[in-house]
């Protein structure tokens, strides 16, 4: 088959079957009602709009595609429009065609041309050097901190180097998202704390309740002290993780904190969050944060970013 017969263009809601088929094939997706109830909160339920995507088509067939989550970050009255790069696939059958390469160009070249500030994202190692050929520069790891269990959570915490499970573990520890991130109280909550110092994603109540409403993901809340503290569990190898995706309260709760650890996991794991909180420093075990720039070319510096777990989980 020539190369030119190989044609990218932009992914339309026709094409999301044969995008779930591709997943399915190329990423170990089930494919069931959970994956595509999945990928449509993701992609189309976002407050920030529907995610754009492009696809790689060969004889009328599916074979890559590369989807990218809308985002934003704002600092004060400032605000950028940003993507993030996510979801990709290339066909088993296809490999060595350059289709990873070509949808990712296609899209920086049409995001650019619609006005899209920047693209941020946290590859793996293996995908990482790709990226930086193609115009990412790398940032560097946010402030990662960790408060295990005791000696044995932090022997397990130790022994989990390896990426987390997508899917959440079930918990009855606090309370459903769905019953806390509800109401006027969270309003007034949000406007109570202080304002991040850097460039944020902007935390308002249509953001949390999409963020982290999908029921399939088990997050959930604690209280702490002045507010909310937002989390899940998940497998980490050998280990349960209670990663703290969100700290909406003014200040730290050293104990609720402990016994959230000792009630959920082996040991908590939070980005942005530092001794204060009773957090040992995880220097070089964060996610490689890299960015692109498309409409707006000053690239941050990492300390410019305040990140939480929440901004750079995969999910």
């Amino acid at each position: 088959m020539a190369a030119d017969a190989l044609r990218i263009r932009p992914g339309f809601p026709d094409d999301r079957p044969g995008v779930i088929r591709l997943a399915m094939r190329a990423l170990g997706w089930r494919g069931d009602e959970r994956d595509r109830a999945f990928f449509a909160w993701k992609h189309d339920d976002n407050p920030f709009g529907p995610s754009p995507a492009w696809v790689a088509i060969e004889d009328g067939e599916i074979v890559g595609f590369r989807t990218f989550l809308r985002w934003e970050l704002t600092r004060g009255v400032e605000r950028l429009c940003m993507v993030r790069a996510v979801d990709t696939a290339s066909d088993p059958d296809h490999r060595g065609k350059g289709i990873f390469r070509r949808l990712t160009e296609a899209a920086v070249a049409e995001l650019t041309a619609a006005g899209y500030d920047a693209v941020f994202n946290t590859p793996n190692a293996q995908s990482r050097p790709g990226y930086l050929t193609m115009g990412w520069s790398e940032l560097g790891r946010p402030a990662l901190g960790a408060r295990p269990r005791g000696p044995l959570g932090a022997v397990r915490m130790a022994q989990s180097r390896v990426p987390a499970e997508k899917w959440s573990e079930p918990t009855t520890v606090g309370q459903p998202v769905a019953d806390t991130l509800t109401g006027p109280g969270l309003d007034a909550l949000l406007a109570s704390l202080p304002a991040p110092p850097g460039w944020s994603t902007p935390r308002t109540a249509d953001y949390l309740r999409w963020r982290y409403g999908f029921e399939a993901l088990h997050y959930r809340t604690i209280e702490v002290r002045g507010g909310l503290a937002v989390f899940r569990v998940r497998r980490r190898g050998p280990s349960r993780e209670v990663a703290v995706c969100e700290w909406l309260a003014p200040g730290p709760d050293r104990r609720a904190l402990r016994r959230l650890v000792h009630a959920a996991g082996d040991y908590a794991a939070a980005c942005g969050l530092g001794s204060a909180h009773g957090l040992l420093a995880l220097p070089h075990l964060g996610p490689v944060v890299t960015w692109r720039p498309l409409a707006r070319p000053e690239v941050p510096d990492l300390d410019d970013l305040a990140f939480r777990l929440g901004d750079l989980e995969l999910f």
